[in-house]
């Protein structure tokens, strides 16, 4: 979750240096990762690019049943966290609905399982970490070099551990309630709230973060909220009011680090890059992509299918391509059917080739563009919406009424 950024870039916000982090290792798990088919793995970028994936895990361990009862952990949230050696960073979010090719492994108990076609959260829940890495790398052809994965218990102490985090939500029209959809009550993650400014505490934030049902763009809808969250939660970790507040600053680390788990060839040591790029995040210094992807069924589940040319388009921006072996057809099976009502209309930025909320309003996103383009295109404009919002936006980094808002 975002909570796994937080935990090592806070340290360069909350020290003057990185001796204390000798300290805060020893607070960290750690996970083996194992690869059956080692020799299939990408090269490593290499020449000073780091690319590390980031989990949120929604384990139910240590709440208590807070969020119902389910077996074993799935990836809630998962993110590539592309740092070029040309100094940009990229934070990639992968639908947890995802239709992906998931590699042969092997269960605990040495039963062997071939290759197969599932969602994205699938891989996580068959085969952990590795089989997680494993399938991200089979679809984007990039290495993976560090793994950081925090749960749900160490999400909302961080949050709580800043005091709160605010953020806004937009108004659905009515044409989208009368379909029965409500981005203000969800049952399923718990999530209750109003059109505007919402200051949520840990158990809230975890909620809004959380919600899939209800929102127009369902999964795409949620990594939205995820990404004005982690904004909202770096500007405030870098205003004057946590900064100059040496025990909020403690508790904020304590948290963010105590239910964090990094692959076992991972130090906090490993991430200074991480940590540096992020504090650039509330200055437009770091851009949201989402894996584009448009909604479909296969069978009888309701998925998401990664649009080949589009992907193709990212991918390369980031060094890696969409793997020969796939192609169209693994990503669009034959069968699939993309329901009418959620059809995506043309020139939409489902796809999420913009960072949310970064075009202001009134501002066009031509609709023959290919992502590339709109993503040049609306970078154009989106000055004109960072100026709106440094000035409009509270000191701790509470979005103002519609500006950065999600549904």
């Amino acid at each position: 979750m975002c909570a796994a950024l937080v935990s090592v870039a806070v340290l360069a916000v909350a020290t003057s240096g990185w001796a204390v982090l000798r300290h805060y290792d020893g607070k960290v798990g750690h996970v083996n990762l194992s690869f059956s088919d080692a020799a299939a793995r990408p090269d490593s970028a290499g020449g000073g690019t780091q690319n590390i994936l980031l989990v949120g895990s929604d384990t139910r361990a240590g709440t208590e049943g807070e969020f119902g009862q389910t077996e074993g952990q799935r990836s809630d949230t998962t993110i590539l966290a592309h740092l070029d050696s040309d100094g940009s960073t990229t934070l990639v979010s992968f639908p947890r609905d995802l239709w992906v090719e998931i590699p042969a492994y092997a269960d605990p108990d040495g039963t062997e399982h071939g290759p197969q076609n599932s969602k994205l959260n699938a891989a996580f829940a068959y085969g952990g970490p590795s089989l997680l890495i494993r399938t991200i790398e089979t679809l984007t052809n990039i290495r993976i070099d560090h793994y950081l994965q925090i749960d749900f218990v160490g999400f909302q102490a961080m949050t709580d551990a800043l005091g709160g985090v605010t953020v806004c939500v937009k108004e659905l029209p009515p044409e989208l309630k009368s379909r029965g959809l409500d981005n203000l009550n969800d049952r399923y993650s718990g999530w209750q709230g109003q059109v505007g400014n919402n200051t949520l505490d840990g158990t809230q934030a975890l909620a809004f973060v959380r919600q899939r049902y209800g929102l127009p763009e369902g999964d795409i809808d949620r990594i939205r909220r995820q990404q004005q969250f982690l904004g909202v939660v770096f500007r405030s970790i870098a205003s004057t009011g946590t900064l100059l507040n040496p025990g909020k600053l403690i508790n904020v680390v304590d948290a963010a680090t105590s239910a964090l788990t990094l692959d076992e060839n991972t130090s906090l040591a490993d991430l200074r890059l991480l940590a540096v790029r992020m504090q650039g995040i509330s200055s437009g210094g770091v851009a949201f992509e989402t894996i584009p992807a448009t909604p479909s069924t296969v069978g009888e589940q309701s998925v998401l299918l990664a649009s080949p040319e589009e992907l193709g388009v990212l991918l390369n921006r980031l060094g890696g391509s969409v793997p020969q072996s796939a192609g169209a057809t693994a990503l669009a099976p034959a069968g699939s059917v993309a329901p009418a009502h959620l059809a995506v209309p043309a020139g939409s930025v489902l796809a999420g080739s913009v960072p949310a909320g970064s075009v202001p309003a009134g501002a066009v996103v031509p609709a023959h563009q290919t992502s590339r383009e709109r993503a040049v295109s609306a970078r154009s404009v989106q000055a004109q919406g960072q100026a709106v919002q440094a000035q409009d936006a509270p000191a701790q980094g509470a979005p103002a009424e519609g500006v950065g808002c999600t549904y």
